[in-house]
């Protein structure tokens, strides 16, 4: 089924699934929000094995591509910092996540994106997070916010990797 939304592709019809999340940082003590995303995310990439996947066509297209854990994954290549000028209306994070659902994503490395975006009204941040629907459904959507996020403002410590 995953390979049906990548043949159903087209330059003009991105098979992607946007997802908004509009957040109160809080008390960040002068840290800087991308950088406790960019924290939070490298804490528990061991969670989400779709993030660290990337597709592999298979020779001669004898079967539909595989998904192979990236060997030269980077985090940075995935997350992207955005600053709307404060305070950034609901209208301008509505046009800059058209803009951002509007590009395809990079076949050549896992098919996620993550954009924070800053200076939005009363101090609040943006989480864009743009997947190949290919990479993640309902189900495994939910799984990926629950490893993803707390349901407390205090972030859970999760434990490390069996294997690095």
């Amino acid at each position: 089924m995953a390979a049906a939304f990548l043949y159903l592709e087209t330059p003009s019809t991105h098979m992607q699934v946007t997802g908004v999340l509009v957040l109160d940082p809080g008390s960040l003590d002068g840290r800087e929000p991308f950088a406790e995303v960019r924290r939070l995310l490298d804490e528990r990439l061991h969670l989400l094995p779709s993030f660290r996947r990337r597709l592999v066509e298979v020779p001669l297209r004898a079967a539909h591509p595989v998904w192979i854990e990236d060997p030269d994954f980077e985090l940075d290549a995935h997350l992207h910092r955005w600053a709307l000028p404060a305070p950034g209306s609901r209208a301008e994070l509505e046009a800059l996540t058209g803009d951002l659902a509007g590009r395809p994503l990079d076949r050549s490395r896992p098919l996620w994106d993550l954009h924070v975006v800053e200076g939005l009204e009363d101090g609040r941040i943006a989480v864009v997070t743009i997947i190949h629907h290919a990479a993640i459904d309902g189900v495994s959507g939910a799984e990926l916010m629950a490893g993803l996020f707390d349901l407390t403002p205090e972030i859970a410590p999760v434990p490390p990797p069996e294997i690095p």
